[in-house]
């Protein structure tokens, strides 16, 4: 499911329109209307959308190199890949949320493609925040400095006390 959101998110920035825009000039009788569209990709504020085409890309490939080659080792992000992708989806939201700000007063020229990347990131970032949520949950808790780790008894066997302690 987050394969096909990301994937989704990289043609929204790459095909649909961002933002709309024209003029109509009339000189006499003649009218002629000029008008045009730009991608996530485009100016204005291009670095921003070429930042989360990278990171959605990056994302792609993590998740690609784990479902291809899953005994690959690369580096991660707080122990766990997990997490890495729940950071990755949280910096695109970030990118665009910023991209939208510097918009704000050309709001009305905001289109479809826009519109559509605000709810792919949002399922993104839920995505991969149900997931990292999820492997936290399943995952057993490491011991803490200084304290054994318990080892799962079989039923209807006793431990014994260890050498030197008194009960």
């Amino acid at each position: 499911m987050i394969i096909g959101v990301a994937g989704l998110l990289v043609l929204d920035l790459l095909v649909l329109p961002w933002f709309s825009f024209g003029a109509t000039i009339t000189v006499g009788s003649t009218t002629l209307s000029i008008g045009g569209s730009a991608s996530g990709v485009d100016a204005p504020d291009a670095w921003l959308g070429v930042l989360a085409l990278m990171a959605s890309a990056f994302l792609l490939a993590d998740l690609a190199t784990e479902r291809l080659s899953p005994h690959t080792r690369l580096p991660t992000v707080a122990g766990d890949r997990i997490t890495g992708r729940y950071a990755i989806a949280c910096s695109i939201a970030g990118l665009l949320a910023f991209k939208f700000v510097l918009h704000l007063g050309r709001f009305g020229e905001l289109a479809l493609g826009f519109w559509t990347a605000v709810l792919l990131v949002a399922a993104l970032v839920a995505l991969t925040r149900r997931a990292r949520i999820a492997a936290t949950a399943t995952a057993p808790a490491p011991p803490r400095p200084g304290q054994r780790a318990h080892k799962p008894q079989t039923p209807g066997t006793e431990t014994s006390p260890e050498a030197g302690s008194t009960l």
